[in-house]
């Protein structure tokens, strides 16, 4: 029976292509493909159109993972008959590869080669051939390496036009560092999936065709396009937690784990100086059994809904990252606030609830350290504020405080002075002076006076502030002793130790008593003081404090938990200063106490400005000068391509 014909009408607007490749765990990776491929299909009522194609040629899997006959030409037909066409043209016949490659692409009806797969959805499939007993003879004979030297654009054309017509194409790339492994990572996708397990050469091999990737698409001018790269870590479903806890996060005596590796290759892929994948990794993770023959299945298609235990719930949530564009380094908190804008905006109440949202994202933007997109967010709700609510209204004055707070650690001072100034001045006269929000803008308002130098003006204000938090709720409340640390901090920083170390000892010992020795409050006080005997030349007292600190978080919070490596970060720089190697005399100032308890992130922001809406930096700073004006010019937006049929 004749098989009818595919008819596959272009997209209004382009699709993408999407490459998963793992250095050894072949089954784990194809049924990856596979499941998020039937996820793809069946959301938005099953009408955007997906491809997979299965280009593991040496051990091709998607045919059988969906029970599909043996007999079907795929991908090496296709590329025989394009090696066919190729050698119809004479070497120097079409001068422009990119017009060879369409030429060539013309010739051929590519269609010819795809079965749909699941007649609830457009899902289809390209095999990787019929699988006769010439399959292996005629796989040796294809030479990928000649076809591409003779036509360099026709890899990258035939993704091109395959996007043309299928939302989203998965393509499903050859293990180690195979001649196709490489051309499918490399030449074709917008984004690369990568698993990796348990054993370190499967993150080893990973991360080179990674970085393989990356260097190709940044030294050669016609292969710059963005690449968005997703690791994605397989356990085995009977590890522990402890088991994959030190997976992650290493043995602070041996390996680095899998967290710190993947943290660095993104950092030196996408040129900043730091990337955090925190939210990332509690989010991004996969199960498998130990029998990959029997576990490796699709599980989508028996559980579309999945409960929180189920495979399809972790699939689902790598497609919150996936299919939108955001990069791994977005906290799932982002991710979540930002999908709630569009349902915003289009909502009745549009300006309120979309200034509460870009508030919310501000206020989450600060506290990772992001300050200019926090800056961007609090600058636009507060002027929807203020035209639908009002310059006096709460709402709107708590959104001038929050911006000014960006504007400040942004090193805007006279701007966020003038903000605050105007905030105090509002809640003083709506509120009153001992209102908590007043007092909240005017303790603000001393901080930016002191980072401007008026030290009198700030410490001044600061004993105004603390009087009224006495008032309001009495010397041990919380509020009262936050203000009392701030004002140790400008102590410290004026270079006033003797009273910024009293009145430190005095915070620590009302936060020992009001909330416990190990309170995180507690811990922060400790480490301010610490810092504070090192400059009054005290290390071995300093030492003692920070070891608390560490010996506390390890106790409440095992070895693995972020405070601890917070905790060792700041012995081993306590350490660094005090040390003969250090070259550095210990009473030399450290970080400013006020950045503790949390350590600054470094290349927080440069991790956004550098890589949202950009493609890859080049590997190597010798690439540099060469690329930069091509970067500047590409299309900027990673998240175009998502949502959306024909």
């Amino acid at each position: 029976m004749e098989t009818p014909p595919l008819l596959l009408p272009p997209l209004t607007d382009h699709g993408e292509v999407i490459t998963f490749y793992a250095y050894r765990e072949a089954a784990s990776r194809t049924a990856a493909l596979a499941n998020l491929a039937l996820l793809l299909a069946r959301q938005r009522g099953a009408t955007s159109p997906v491809l997979m194609i299965d280009w593991a040629l040496d051990a091709p899997g998607l045919q059988q993972l969906f029970g599909l006959p043996r007999n079907r030409p795929g991908v090496l037909e296709l590329f025989e008959a394009c090696q066919a066409q190729l050698a119809l043209h004479r070497p120097n016949g079409i001068a422009d590869d990119t017009l060879l490659a369409y030429e060539v692409l013309a010739a051929l009806d590519w269609q010819q080669y795809l079965l749909r797969v699941d007649e609830g959805s457009q899902l289809y499939l390209m095999p990787a051939g019929r699988l006769d007993e010439h399959y292996s003879e005629r796989l040796a004979r294809l030479n990928w390496e000649a076809m591409f030297q003779r036509c360099p654009a026709l890899f990258r054309c035939f993704a091109a036009q395959l996007a043309c017509h299928f939302r989203h194409v998965l393509v499903d790339a050859a293990s180690g560092v195979a001649e196709t492994a490489g051309l499918c990572t490399t030449l074709l996708p917008r984004k690369l999936v990568v698993l990796f397990g348990a054993e370190r050469s499967s993150l080893d091999g990973a991360c080179a065709m990674v970085r393989r990737a990356a260097n190709y698409r940044c030294s050669h001018e016609d292969e710059q396009r963005p690449l968005l790269v997703y690791p994605l870590a397989l356990h085995l479903e009977a590890d522990d937690d402890q088991q994959r806890l030190q997976r992650r996060y290493g043995d602070a005596a041996r390996q680095p784990g899998y967290q710190a590796r993947l943290e660095q290759l993104l950092s030196e892929c996408y040129g900043v100086r730091q990337i955090a994948l925190d939210s990332y990794c509690d989010e991004v993770q996969l199960q498998r059994e130990r029998s990959p023959v029997q576990g490796e299945r699709l599980a989508v298609a028996a559980d579309l809904q999945g409960d929180r235990l189920s495979q399809t719930r972790s699939y689902q949530t790598l497609l919150m990252w996936l299919e939108p564009g955001y990069l791994p380094w977005q906290s799932r908190a982002e991710l979540d606030l930002l999908s709630q804008l569009p349902q915003a905006q289009a909502s009745a109440g549009a300006a309120t609830l979309t200034a509460r949202l870009q508030w919310q994202l501000g206020v989450l933007y600060g506290q990772q350290q992001h300050w200019r997109q926090a800056l961007d967010c609090h600058e636009q709700g507060m002027r929807q504020r203020q035209q639908v609510l009002g310059a006096d209204h709460p709402e709107t004055l708590t959104s001038m405080a929050a911006l000014a707070q960006a504007q400040r650690q942004l090193g805007r001072l006279d701007e966020a002075r003038f903000l605050l100034e105007c905030v105090a001045e509002a809640r003083t006269r709506l509120l009153g002076v001992d209102h908590p929000d007043t007092l909240a803008a005017r303790q603000e308002l001393a901080g930016t006076l002191g980072a401007q130098g008026m030290w009198q003006r700030a410490l001044a204000l600061y004993d105004e502030v603390l009087a009224g938090y006495a008032r309001l709720a009495g010397g041990g409340h919380a509020l009262t002793l936050s203000c009392m640390s701030e004002k140790a901090c400008q102590l410290y920083q004026q270079g006033e130790l003797l009273a910024a170390r009293s009145l430190q000892e005095q915070v620590l010992a009302e936060r020992k008593r009001l909330l416990g020795s190990e309170h995180t409050d507690t811990l922060a006080s400790r480490t301010a003081l610490a810092w504070t005997m090192l400059r009054l030349e005290e290390p071995d007292v300093a030492h003692s404090l920070l070891d608390a600190v560490l010996q506390i978080c390890l106790k409440r919070t095992g070895p693995y938990h972020p405070a601890v490596r917070q905790a060792r970060a700041q012995l081993a720089q306590l350490l660094k200063r005090t040390g003969s190697h250090a070259g550095q005399h210990p009473g030399q100032p450290p970080e400013p106490v006020a950045l503790l308890p949390e350590l600054r992130q470094e290349g927080g922001q440069e991790a956004y400005d550098t890589a949202l809406g950009r493609p890859m930096p080049p590997l190597g700073a010798e690439l540099v000068q060469k690329t930069a004006a091509q970067l500047l010019a590409l299309d900027s937006s990673l998240a175009g391509g998502g949502a959306g049929g024909r």
